[in-house]
C-alpha cells in the first residue's frame, strides 16, 4: 500500500486537492481490475496545517480526512496556493502561515518520502529548503515572484513537470493531472497510468506550460520614460518600428534607453516588441479565422517565415497548432463547410 498525504492549504485550489484524491482512487481501481499486484493500492488522505477544515479560493470547504502528524506518508503532494497568483501582495503573510507544515515536510523528506508540489505549492517546498540544488517549476504567472524571493534556486517555468528524484514539481493548477499520471507511471506502471488516462478520458502527459503563457509586460517599475515607451509600443507594435525611434518617444538617447529599458522590464526593447506581436497574433488565432499569413502582416511582420520561427520558439507550437488548441470560435456547421467545398470544386 502507498500512503499519500495531500496537503490542503488555506485558499488552495479545491479541484486540485480532490482531483488528486480521485485520481489515486482510480489508479487503485485500475490496478485491481487489470489483475495487477493486489497489494498495489493507494491510501490517499487530505491533511491540513492544523487538522481543521480550510476554505479554498472558491469559497468551498476542504475537510481533512486524517490528522497530519498521525500519517507516515510514502508520498506527499502539496496543493496549489492561489495567493501567489491572485494576491501577490499577500504572499509573505500566506507563506508565514504555512510554517507549521515546514518541519513536517522536512521530516517526511528525511524519512525518504517522495515530495511533490502542484502549481505554487513549490513556494512551500522552497520555504522548507527542499529545493536547494534542485530544479523546480511553478505557475508561469508566479515565476517573477518566485525568482525574486528565491534568487538562488533554478526555476524552469516553461516546464510543466520537473523530476529531481525525491522531489517532483508540477506547474499550473490543473497540472495535478499530469503529476498524478506521472506518479502512477513511476510508482506502479505505465500500463496502469494509461488505464487511468483512458478511464478518466484524459490526454497523455503534457510537457510544457509555454503555450499557456501570456505576456503582460513588466509595468511595476518607477522609470517613467520607459513606461512612456512601453505605452507607445503597445499602441504602435503593428507599424514598422525602429528601436532608436522608440528612444526618441522616451526622450532618451539610444544607448541609455536600451540600458534603462532592460533594467526596468527585464527585456530588451526588441524582445518586448516581439512579445507584443506574438501576443497579438495569439489573440487573432483565438478569436478569428483570418489566415495565418494575414495575421503575420497585421501584427507588423513582413517576413512570414521569420515570424513563424519566432512564434514557435516563444509559444512552443506552430500557429496552426495553437489555433486548433485555443480557438474559441464555434465551428462552422457541416452544411456550410460542404457548401464551401462544392463552390471550390
Amino acid at each position: 500500500m502507498i500512503t499519500v498525504a495531500v496537503l490542503a492549504l488555506p485558499h488552495c485550489h479545491a479541484t486540485g486537492i480532490h482531483g488528486v484524491m480521485d485520481f489515486f482512487t482510480t489508479a487503485t481501481y485500475c490496478s485491481r481490475k487489470s489483475g495487477g499486484d493486489p497489494t498495489t493500492r493507494f491510501d490517499c488522505q487530505i491533511v491540513t496545517l492544523d487538522d481543521q477544515p480550510v476554505q479554498a479560493y472558491s469559497g468551498a470547504t476542504v475537510v481533512p480526512t486524517a490528522r497530519r502528524m498521525a500519517l507516515t506518508p510514502d508520498l506527499v503532494v502539496v496543493g496549489s496556493g492561489i495567493e501567489a497568483v491572485s494576491a501577490p501582495a499577500q504572499l509573505e503573510q500566506y507563506l508565514v502561515a504555512t510554517e507549521p507544515a515546514l518541519a513536517w515536510l522536512q521530516d517526511c523528506h528525511r524519512r525518504g518520502a517522495l515530495i511533490a508540489s502542484v502549481c505554487t505549492g513549490s513556494f512551500v517546498l522552497a520555504e522548507a529548503g527542499l529545493l536547494e540544488g534542485q530544479v523546480t517549476t511553478t505557475h508561469w504567472r508566479a515565476a517573477a515572484q518566485f525568482r525574486q524571493r528565491y534568487p538562488t534556486l533554478r526555476l524552469e517555468e516553461d516546464h510543466l513537470l520537473v523530476d529531481n528524484g525525491q522531489v517532483v514539481c508540477a506547474g499550473g493548477a490543473s497540472a495535478y493531472v499530469d503529476l498524478c499520471l506521472y506518479l502512477v507511471e513511476r510508482l506502479v506502471s505505465p500500463a496502469i497510468a494509461l488505464a487511468c488516462s483512458k478511464l478518466l478520458v484524459l490526454d497523455g502527459r503534457r510537457r510544457e506550460q509555454t503555450p499557456y503563457m501570456g505576456f503582460f509586460g513588466q509595468q511595476s517599475h518607477q522609470d517613467e520614460a520607459v513606461r512612456k515607451a512601453q505605452a507607445w509600443m503597445d499602441q504602435h507594435y503593428a507599424e514598422t518600428i525602429v528601436i532608436d525611434e522608440v528612444a526618441v518617444q522616451a526622450g532618451l538617447g539610444p544607448r541609455t534607453f536600451k540600458r534603462r529599458f532592460k533594467d526596468a522590464t527585464g527585456d530588451t526593447p526588441l524582445a518586448y516588441l516581439q512579445q507584443l506581436r506574438v501576443e497579438a497574433a495569439k489573440h487573432l488565432l483565438e478569436s478569428t479565422r483570418t489566415q495565418t499569413a494575414q495575421i503575420i502582416w497585421q501584427v507588423g511582420y513582413e517576413d512570414t517565415s521569420s515570424f513563424r520561427r519566432l512564434f514557435k520558439r516563444t509559444v512552443g507550437c506552430t500557429m496552426e497548432q495553437y489555433r486548433r488548441r485555443f480557438s474559441y470560435l464555434t465551428p462552422e456547421p457541416v452544411s456550410q463547410r460542404a457548401a464551401a467545398a462544392d463552390e471550390i470544386g
